[in-house]
């Protein structure tokens, strides 16, 4: 069973969830506010309602994400996961503009069905199957080009830049992109890489997705990544802690764009549970009453006065915070990724009962995504047994 930031086994042996399960508990596990919505919605017996009919609990989910979202994104469209959440924005802007095509970027992940696998860098998961054509991935800060040099930020705008003066007449409809790249090890990109490729993407009607299915709900300080960096997506695309708890994704766009195509061309069937939606409310109204996004600046805080510490071991390539979430990179002697220092502190840290994952494009890096209700003195414990381990 669950508490807070607690998973417990048979024997009632405690472990400490740093990672939220995938990115999704974020309000912890077994919430009493969570607990109680469900069994309410349980009790009046409809489990699901299908897209034809409507229900009540997927009406109160549209009016608070018109509360949390800006403006121009008022129109909603429901699925199960965040892969779902990125085939459908993807399908809406082709339908909308009668064009194909993406551009995407190095080091992004978005999903693992076709058309989101199209999207995801990562040639491991793609290799093996037959990807959609036609896209393009621009380089993204701080990815690897190769076994040890990434891409700099003038290397990403001259590439983007120059690709577009190129190619004006056969472009791409739209793009895809994470403000932080999360799968890849939380790769912080430096602001005036987001607001240049906003802006030159803008400039050439090129329509912008963001994906905030890991970040969104106020894992980085803000309730959405884009707000960070002070843009303005044309779509979004949100999942994992949307309902902190049951399959439940959203993508977010204007009616021109999630409205273009006749109705029931692009369904699921079990979009939109009434106990996925109900939930998904509880949680944005539990982020907004309990003033969550000012606790993960204080996370942020703690987590940077612990790591940063590590920051001239030599063996250590980079320690990136953003938010409530946090990426240690690991080399070995030569300067290369060393995923297996990394395999051998996520086992290490599991008999510490601190449960933890190895991510990044190279398998390099530790992450920690703790739930922003964690308790400090918690947190701060498991930091130091992490730093501890991390240093023997």
């Amino acid at each position: 069973y669950g508490k807070n930031e607690f998973l417990y086994t048979k024997k009632n042996i405690k472990y400490l969830d740093l990672v939220c399960g995938s990115a999704v508990t974020i309000l912890g596990h077994g919430n009493t506010k969570h607990k109680k919505i469900a069994r309410e919605v349980i009790n009046t017996g409809i489990f699901h309602t299908g897209t034809r009919l409507p229900n009540k609990y997927r009406e109160q989910l549209y009016l608070k994400l018109n509360e949390i979202l800006p403006n121009n994104l008022n129109c909603f469209h429901l699925a199960n996961s965040g892969t779902e959440a990125v085939e459908t924005a993807l399908k809406a802007v082709q339908f909308a503009t009668g064009k194909k095509g993406v551009i995407s970027f190095t080091g992004g992940y978005h999903g693992r069905t076709i058309g989101a696998l199209s999207v995801t860098y990562d040639k491991k998961l793609r290799n093996n199957f037959h990807t959609l054509t036609k896209n393009i991935f621009f380089p993204y800060p701080g990815t690897y080009k190769n076994k040890k040099e990434k891409y700099t930020l003038k290397e990403c705008l001259s590439y983007a830049k120059n690709y577009i003066s190129k190619n004006k007449k056969s472009l791409p409809p739209v793009a895809i992109i994470e403000c932080v790249q999360a799968v890849s090890g939380i790769i912080i990109p430096p602001k005036i890489f987001i607001k240049e490729i906003f802006k030159l993407f803008k400039k050439n009607k090129i329509y912008i997705i963001v994906d905030e299915i890991w970040n969104g709900m106020g894992r980085t300080g803000q309730f959405f990544s884009f707000q960070k960096f002070n843009v303005k997506p044309d779509i979004v695309c949100l999942g994992k802690a949307l309902s902190s708890t049951l399959p439940l994704s959203a993508v977010a766009g204007p009616k021109k764009l999630l409205k273009s195509w006749p109705s029931g061309i692009h369904t699921s069937t079990f979009q939109g549970n009434p106990v996925a939606c109900a939930l998904s409310t509880s949680t944005i109204n539990q982020i907004i009453q309990s003033n969550l996004i000012d606790r993960v600046k204080k996370i942020e805080n703690i987590l940077k006065d612990s790591l940063f510490t590590l920051n001239q071991a030599i063996f250590i390539k980079e320690i990136r915070v953003f938010g409530a979430q946090a990426g240690i990179e690991f080399i070995n002697s030569q300067g290369n990724p060393n995923k297996e220092i990394v395999e051998k502190l996520v086992k290490k840290l599991l008999s510490k009962k601190i449960i933890v994952y190895a991510g990044g494009e190279k398998g390099n890096v530790l992450m920690l995504i703790p739930p922003i209700i964690i308790k400090f003195i918690n947190l701060k414990k498991s930091l130091n047994i992490i730093i501890k381990e991390i240093l023997i």
